[in-house]
């Protein structure tokens, strides 16, 4: 019997000071399937993170060498250093991944602060991954299963919300969401849209954004053939979303979205970043600077990030 074709699935530990080295080492001991790991980083950071963790790494385990340390990093304390390694496994990532020598990457956590020493103006991932490979219209998809939302603002002030919405910006935010149905393999599905204000303005009662704003970018959506509805008052839209009514959820700022689905399963939550060329996902939580080097962390969100990556592959080889 041929032996069927695995994908190159790329692994980062991110900030190598971090719980990244430990997550990513527990992960693999569990025997990840659907694709074939690739690790990228400094094998003394992958192999230390095992040994913290208490796990044995298998045995066939690739790891590309990328941005060696001068010395390995204490634990919980980052650095310039740890910024800059981070930065170097993303740099040669990003030209394996455009060069298609892997078919898509599950990112673990970096200290943003860190990689600013060496590079003033990092944001995140998400927009370095856009940049690299020259997309324009990307977001951030939070998945904590049955629930997913993607935000059509983020990390700015709720003072600023309302001048920030604009039926534009809804509408391709929704265009994204059907384009993250279509990458996971589910095209068509029915997408909910939050209004802003308290049962999405009550007809102009409690603001007017859903009338003005809100209203028309869905009417446009669905001249799309989108399937869009609302805008739904936002303290019921995730209960519907629960109970199969919508598979995705758009909401208008980021505590709306980020809120249910962290109360829905903290360790659980995973994104991915819609738009781009290949598959990116990544865990939800970040460096846990406090408990990392003490081998109690959690692996579950790196492996729900990888099976939504093999998920996502396979859907887009489905596609072509």
């Amino acid at each position: 019997m041929t032996k069927k074709f695995a994908p190159r699935l790329a692994l980062t530990y991110g900030d190598p000071a971090g719980i990244g080295p430990e997550i990513l080492a527990k992960a693999l001991s569990s025997g990840l399937s659907g694709a074939q790991p690739v690790v990228y980083g400094d094998e003394r950071v992958v192999r230390r993170g095992a040994e913290l963790a208490s796990v044995s790494l298998p045995p066939d385990l690739e790891i590309v060498p990328v941005g060696a340390l001068e010395n390995l990093p204490v634990p919980g304390q980052v650095s310039e250093q740890t910024g800059a390694h981070a930065l170097a496994v993303l740099e040669r990532l990003g030209q394996d991944l455009l060069a298609h020598r892997v078919a898509g990457v599950v990112t673990g956590p970096i200290q943003k602060a860190a990689v600013q020493l060496v590079r003033p103006g990092f944001i995140g991932h998400t927009e370095f991954f856009a940049e690299l490979s020259g997309t324009v219209r990307f977001g951030m998809l939070l998945i904590v299963e049955p629930l997913r939302a993607l935000h059509v603002t983020t990390h700015i002030a709720l003072k600023d919300v309302p001048a920030a919405l604009t039926v534009e910006r809804i509408e391709e935010t929704i265009v994204l969401g059907n384009l993250a149905l279509e990458q996971l393999g589910e095209p068509g599905g029915t997408i909910g849209v939050c209004g802003l204000n308290p049962h999405a303005g009550e007809e102009g009662a409690f603001g007017d954004e859903e009338v003005r704003i809100i209203a028309p970018a869905i009417a446009a959506a669905r001249r799309r053939m989108i399937a869009a509805v609302g805008p739904l008052p936002p303290d019921t839209a995730f209960m519907r979303a629960a109970r199969g009514d919508f598979k995705l959820v758009i909401c208008m700022y980021h505590d709306q979205g980020h809120v249910p689905l962290k109360l829905m399963g903290f360790d659980r939550g995973i994104n991915m970043t819609v738009g781009l060329p290949f598959v990116r996902t990544s865990v939800d939580h970040g460096t846990a600077l406090d408990i990392a080097g003490s081998g109690t962390c959690d692996p579950g969100s790196l492996k729900s990030a990888w099976y939504l990556a093999c998920k996502a592959m396979m859907a887009r080889a489905a596609a072509r």
